[in-house]
């Protein structure tokens, strides 16, 4: 059995890269990492890295190790973070798992009722894409998860739709462009937009549906958060395509968005862990993200 120390400098290589690097970020020197990672590939019977160009890379019987060496240490976090929440006298807990653009546009007003209704509940928000999240429903890791995508098909996690979603064209109210109320998808186009990455359902879906119209998809800038492509927005750089939620964003910052078009192939959606019953402040924020979904425009 590897130790908590072991698992915990696995991470730290499969994080950093280098003996040097994970050592430092797990408060080791080098030699006493080097020598504890000879130990456990003599305990394992394997090697767990190779070295590359100077580098060490993970093999594949290393490789194969990594999910549950992340799993098994986020479950060791998730304990101390429990006997920490104990200790102070908060005995609930609820851990959320959201897409970057969700934890900071309807997660805050939906957690703003759950404490006032669980005042003593303890709250962690978890960051990640919409794969990661489920996954993270999948091995519990998570009460409840928002994403934008598709309805999930696995056995293990139960989802819900929240809201459908469109694409929003989203420019500084400076530009040319700003007093037109209706812009086309061929007008963006044609303008050479700031796109969300095509590994992201807003940004695979934008791709698509200029592509179907015969339209070039010739992007001047493309990046992994609508927030960030708001923020190009904002400074001038050029028009942004963002889903629902990013144009929400915008116009908190008080950026203009105009609506191109519906995208039924994405929405938001909830997802939770489906093997085990909801505590009741995960139920009440359950509620209240069903509640916000409703007001998404």
């Amino acid at each position: 059995m590897l130790s908590r120390r072991e698992l915990t400098l696995l991470r730290a290589m499969y994080q950093c890269g280098t003996v040097t690097a994970a050592a430092a970020s797990v408060h080791m020197t080098q030699p006493a990492a080097s020598a504890l990672l000879r130990t456990m590939e003599t305990r394992l019977g394997f090697a767990l890295f190779s070295r590359q160009n100077r580098r060490l890379q993970l093999t594949s019987q290393g490789r194969a190790l990594i999910p549950d060496v992340l799993n098994a240490l986020a479950g060791m976090e998730a304990v101390d973070k429990l006997a920490g929440d104990i200790r102070q006298g908060s005995m609930s807990r609820l851990v959320i798992g959201a897409v970057a653009i969700a934890a900071s546009s309807i997660v805050p007003p939906a957690l703003a009722l759950v404490r006032r209704e669980h005042p003593g509940i303890a709250v962690t928000v978890r960051a990640g894409t919409a794969i990661e999240i489920i996954e993270m429903a999948v091995d519990q890791r998570i009460d409840l998860g928002i994403i934008v995508g598709a309805l999930v098909e696995k056995d293990r996690v139960a989802s819900r739709a929240l809201a459908p979603m469109s694409l929003y064209a989203v420019m500084n109210p400076g530009h040319p462009w700003a007093g037109r109320q209706e812009l086309s998808l061929e007008d963006v186009a044609q303008d050479g937009p700031i796109v969300l990455a095509t590994t992201l359902p807003a940004g695979r879906v934008t791709r698509q549906v200029i592509e179907a119209a015969a339209l070039p998809y010739q992007p001047i800038m493309e990046v992994g958060q609508s927030s960030a492509a708001c923020a190009l927005a904002e400074q001038g750089l050029g028009i942004a395509i963002v889903e629902t939620l990013g144009a929400r964003y915008a116009r908190r910052l008080g950026l203009v968005a105009r609506h191109l078009l519906a995208a039924p192939e994405i929405g938001l959606v909830l997802v939770w862990p489906n093997d085990r019953i909801l505590s009741e402040p995960a139920e009440t924020l359950r509620n209240s993200l069903i509640a916000e979904g409703e007001s998404v425009v």
